[in-house]
């Protein structure tokens, strides 16, 4: 919700550059409690530098790009979809096992995030959904690769922070100087309002990210993306606090069929 905000004052790309640049410089501060000198010296660390390139950098300019058009509920819930290329890429290359149990709740959760944004045939909404489709899809493809990506990682560089600081470096020098080829100079000055927005947003990303990380390091991708995968219920509830979404019958279906989704996927770790 904040980086929909945000988007009133700067363009996608300035904001991922200032989310980024935020979460880089969240970890950096923490680093004499993280940080340690052999962590630079494993595979693990390559692992990271490598999904650096896309994640966050290119999913989070891809994120705002649909949240410009079609709003923050709308695109976390397309982007949340990326437990499904997770878990396949997770059962084709890692050998993790699909039970009936975590495919029930996969299929639940998904289930509930397309209720959550269902629109009739032809209304203002359902344009919108389809303007942000291709971005918010492109974003769950490239989120699945890291979850996939990022489990290979944790069992390479067993250091949650390490593995969100590498990829938050990479990432935030890539988005920099994209931006500088792009529009051929630095901002001059970015609205106080945008940057602050962004900024909440950085926050907000550094510490999910670390604990995605955490999570890979102590489970298997196909149980803990689904669960990552409910962000948009959170996202639509923030946004009904603030006032910018309407609880309705269909919105509660669908945090039903999410609720009961990750309940099945949380059993089947077990």
């Amino acid at each position: 919700m904040a980086a929909k905000r945000g988007l009133a004052h700067v363009d996608p790309l300035a904001g991922a550059v200032v989310a980024v640049g935020t979460c880089f410089g969240v970890y950096l501060l923490l680093a004499p409690w993280w940080m340690r000198a052999e962590d630079w010296f494993t595979a693990g660390f390559w692992v990271f530098v490598v999904i650096g390139i896309i994640q966050p950098s290119l999913s989070m300019y891809l994120a705002n790009e649909a949240y410009a058009r079609a709003g923050a509920t709308v695109t976390s819930t397309f982007a949340a979809t990326a437990p499904m290329f997770a878990a396949a890429l997770a059962i084709a290359f890692l050998g993790e096992r699909l039970t009936l149990a975590i495919a029930t709740g996969t299929l639940l959760s998904v289930s509930g995030i397309v209720a959550l944004s269902w629109a009739p045939r032809g209304s203002r909404r359902q344009r919108l959904v389809v303007a942000a489709l291709a971005f918010a899809t492109a974003t769950a493809v490239i989120r699945g690769l890291g979850h996939a990506a990022g489990k290979v990682g944790m069992e390479l560089l067993p250091n949650a922070s390490m593995a969100a600081f590498c990829s938050f470096a990479v990432s935030l020098a890539i988005l920099a100087a994209t931006y500088r080829l792009r529009r051929g100079r630095w901002p001059r000055k970015l609205p106080p309002a945008g940057v602050g927005y962004f900024c909440i947003t950085g926050v907000c990303i550094a510490g999910g990210i670390g604990l995605l990380f955490a999570a890979l390091m102590l489970g298997r991708v196909v149980i803990v993306s689904p669960i990552v995968g409910t962000y948009p219920v959170f996202t639509l509830l923030v946004s009904a606090a603030f006032g910018d979404e309407r609880i309705t019958a269909r919105v509660l279906a669908g945090v039903g069929l999410v609720v009961v989704g990750v309940a099945f996927v949380s059993t089947s770790a077990g």
